[in-house]
């Protein structure tokens, strides 16, 4: 086991093996491959190349990774595309946490049955007139 799975259950390993082709062996060496091919895209600011981050879009594209460079590539480039958007996203924003107040999203505490979470919006909550300032 590797630091990046510290704090995993052996369950949650040997899910991770199963289901996502995750080697810690080979993990390394994965995350690497992944990070070489920033290069192949002068054109987007990778604004995060470390092993954890990573780790997320492999995980994400069961460590297929061109798939997974992919997934990093689109990620970054659609938050340059939008900074407008991003520029100001934080949890502390009163716009964003009235937003968490009203219920979007949340999570519930049960797992779907392949062990994932499910994120659902309250749309009872929401009060659609609170946020029509917002350009988003």
């Amino acid at each position: 086991m590797t630091h990046l799975q510290a704090g995993l259950s052996p369950e949650t390993l040997e899910k991770a093996r199963l289901e996502l082709n995750e080697n810690p062996d080979t993990l390394h060496q994965d995350i690497q491959e992944v990070r070489d091919m920033v290069i192949t895209r002068p054109d987007i600011g990778f604004l995060r190349t470390d092993d954890a981050f990573i780790l997320r879009f492999l995980r994400a594209r069961k460590f297929h990774h061109f798939e997974a460079f992919r997934l990093l590539a689109q990620y970054f480039e659609y938050r340059q595309q939008n900074l407008d958007m991003f520029k100001s996203f934080k949890a502390t924003d009163p716009g964003i946490k009235q937003a968490l107040k009203d219920g979007f999203p949340g999570g519930l505490a049960n797992l779907d049955h392949y062990g994932r979470k499910i994120l659902v919006l309250f749309a009872a909550n929401w009060d659609q007139s609170r946020y029509l300032h917002l350009n988003v």
